[in-house]
């Protein structure tokens, strides 16, 4: 079995593009370090508070 965690990182809309609030590499290697693997990145772009939500797991 399986256990999961979320962790939403905000983007920044400017006017020539987007911009993530924290660096996802960071994020991902923190995580790693406490055992977690790193799943998937979920963009989520279109919402009124866009964000990318990061997907880890691990044996629980």
């Amino acid at each position: 079995m399986f256990e999961y965690s979320f962790i939403s990182i905000g983007i920044v809309r400017y006017r020539d593009g987007l911009a993530l609030v924290e660096d996802y590499r960071e994020v991902i290697s923190q995580q790693a370090e406490e055992g977690w693997e790193f799943v998937q990145a979920i963009p989520l772009e279109g919402h009124v508070e866009p964000r990318i939500d990061l997907v880890f797991k691990r044996k629980g």
